[in-house]
């Protein structure tokens, strides 16, 4: 069949003869080893392999073959071949009692990715919502004029139905369906308002800023982390004001979110930064300093204390002493493996002004000792 597709010639002969089987070994790839059809090569095979009758043969089996594995070939082949004829038959097969013969016709939907084939995946999720995570993995490549379908399921009665329906929504940012997923942070499950949340984010639409704001009083967890992510996604920087306030949260989740805020607005959250470094806040002074490493801030800082513009070495100086003073060490240990001997060694003596235990155990860590402190 390879020869024939390379050639052109016996080649309609040749995909006339094939089996369900070899056109999908030929429009997968599956066996790759042996041999490899390009894009242009499986388009010219699957043009002389799909027809009417072939079509009406693949339903045949797909709907009456008492060979199961027989039947899912045929409704493989039915969506591989991408013809508008196939939805007819795989929306009988979507709804069989055998669940490898459903889960086989979802992927094979997928491969037909128009509005008729969506509408079959999204009639399916509503009575299915416990296989919502395949159904979301076929449906997010579809092209986004299939949102609006999902407006009926954002109002299910179904929390499952619900959740799904705006996990798939959010990969198509839907900014005509804000007001409906904004509707949806004041549901009663949690599950759904955390998704509403991060729907909210993606869209990123700064109406959305009274939604979020309430969630970040939420009493879930969950909520309360997406909306910390979304509100980053939508404001950026101007996100630290409200989002620090949950800097002492009861969970560990939502401290970490916060954490990976500030470390992605490093710069803008200096300011809090240098207030927990020379406060009494043993989880705001943690939070900072790994937000510091993790955003490799440290590296400037150190910079920034040998600059010789008088107020950056200043605010350098602070930021570095508080790092110090809270504990920071294992974090300015590998910033300083950044620089020269001689700058090196500025940067050793000034921590040994700040604090000489401090500089007594860094330098046996840099010069390969054991700190036994």
């Amino acid at each position: 069949m390879y020869e024939a597709t390379l050639s052109g010639k016996r080649l309609v002969k040749s995909a006339s003869k094939a089996t369900p089987r070899q056109f999908l070994d030929v429009i997968t790839n599956r066996n790759r080893d042996i041999v490899f059809f390009n894009e242009s090569e499986q388009k010219l095979f699957k043009d002389c392999f799909v027809n009417a009758k072939r079509i009406s043969r693949l339903g045949r089996i797909a709907l009456k073959s008492r060979n199961k594995w027989l039947r899912i070939e045929a409704i493989l082949s039915l969506g591989y071949t991408q013809d508008v004829s196939a939805l007819n038959i795989l929306k009988e097969t979507i709804l069989d009692r055998d669940e490898d013969v459903a889960y086989f016709s979802i992927i094979a939907l997928g491969q037909i990715k128009i509005l008729q084939s969506a509408e079959i995946l999204i009639g399916f999720l509503e009575m299915n919502p416990s296989l919502g995570f395949k159904i979301a993995s076929v449906l997010e490549s579809f092209p986004p004029e299939i949102a609006s379908e999902f407006i009926p399921l954002l109002k299910s009665e179904l929390p499952l139905v619900r959740f799904w329906a705006l996990k798939i929504v959010t990969k198509f940012k839907p900014a005509g369906l804000i007001k409906d997923i904004e509707g949806l942070t004041l549901d009663k499950q949690e599950e759904v308002r955390a998704a509403a949340c991060e729907c909210l984010g993606a869209i990123g639409n700064r109406g959305a800023r009274d939604s979020l704001s309430r969630c970040l009083k939420d009493d879930s967890w969950l909520v309360r982390v997406n909306a910390i992510k979304a509100f980053s996604q939508i404001l950026g920087k101007d996100c630290l004001p409200e989002v620090m306030q949950l800097i002492n949260d009861g969970s560990l989740s939502v401290i970490d979110a916060v954490k990976d805020v500030v470390a992605a607005n490093i710069e803008a959250a200096l300011p809090y930064i240098e207030k927990f470094l020379s406060g009494d806040d043993g989880i705001a002074k943690r939070v900072s300093i790994e937000a510091l490493e993790i955003s490799n801030f440290t590296v400037e800082i150190l910079k920034g204390v040998l600059s010789p513009d008088p107020n950056r070495k200043t605010a350098s100086f602070k930021l570095l002493e508080g790092m110090i003073k809270s504990g920071a060490r294992f974090g300015l240990e590998p910033a300083l493996s950044n620089f020269e001997e001689e700058p090196r060694k500025k940067l050793l003596e000034i921590i040994n002004n700040i604090s000489i235990k401090f500089k007594e155990a860094m330098d046996k860590k840099l010069q390969g000792g054991v700190d036994r402190q």
